[in-house]
């Protein structure tokens, strides 16, 4: 094993998207491009922070509505409509079945651009907006990762799609959120490095095998560690893992599904706009 894995490249994680701009060094902050990606379903308490990370805001469909409604809750102490005109996001896309007239209305009078694909009803909308970003990169960028609000909790087609796209678009970044967890994509192609932000994410864990059974799975950093592991559903997961070092490495014979808790409250810092 020792041997396959000198010879893999290292695909490096660290969720300091979750961190405060003015706590990123410049070296962190080049290192990565984010976009954003806002689903239709509850935003975390911690989306202006994304926000104020990424570069091309996206959302999809209905997700404007959520922007319009729920951003402004996050800012009780302020005019809902300062914070709406704050918030304005680039692009809205999708089957345009859940964005309201008069939502829709309002961005584009200031300056977000509708993309109507509701003749494209073989794709969910997150796939639709992955494949955007995607074409508005002018070279593959291997420092773009794609954050993706709303992927979990409610319907659970709605969650399986969400996955889905992790494997479908496998050679992509993409990081799914909710308020209690992140999920990302570990290719098996790779020897991963994830560097833990402990101050917001952590300890609980977890590795699974969803797209096909893992003959051997090692790794470091956790209480629980693999070594040359099976996993397979109907067998043994790694659920309720805890990690216990800084950086936690995983070498798997399978794509792995990563998934580790986020703490409460995650501090915003002072956002600029």
């Amino acid at each position: 094993m020792s041997r396959f894995v000198q010879s893999m490249k290292v695909m490096k994680h660290a969720a300091t998207f979750l961190l405060p701009p003015s706590a990123v060094s410049a070296t962190d902050r080049l290192a990565q491009t984010y976009s954003l990606v806002v689903l239709n379903q509850q935003i975390p308490k911690f989306t202006p922070l994304l926000w104020s990370h990424a570069k091309l805001r996206i959302c999809a469909d209905g997700g404007a509505n959520r922007i319009f409604d729920d951003m402004p809750k996050l800012f009780p102490d302020q005019n809902p409509l300062n914070i709406r005109h704050r918030y304005v996001p680039n692009v809205i896309k999708g089957d345009m079945d859940s964005l309201r007239p008069e939502v829709g209305k309002f961005y584009s009078c200031k300056g977000s651009e509708i993309v109507d694909r509701a003749e494209n009803q073989d794709t969910t909308d997150l796939h639709k907006c992955i494949s955007f970003i995607r074409e508005q990169t002018p070279a593959f960028d291997s420092n773009l990762c794609i954050l993706v609000t709303g992927a979990l909790g409610g319907r659970f087609d709605h969650e399986a799609a969400n996955l889905n796209a992790l494997y479908v678009f496998s050679d992509m970044r993409i990081v799914l959120l909710s308020d209690d967890c992140q999920i990302r994509l570990l290719p098996k192609s790779y020897h991963h490095e994830i560097h833990i932000q402990s101050s917001v994410e952590g300890p609980h864990c977890g590795l699974f095998p969803i797209g096909g059974p893992s003959v051997s799975t090692t790794t470091t950093g956790l209480t629980w560690d693999l070594c040359n592991s099976e996993m397979r559903f109907g067998s043994m997961i790694s659920t309720s893992n805890k990690v216990c070092e800084e950086t936690v490495t995983v070498c798997s014979d399978a794509d792995l599904l990563w998934t580790i808790s986020l703490k409460s409250p995650i501090h915003m810092g002072r956002l600029c706009h």
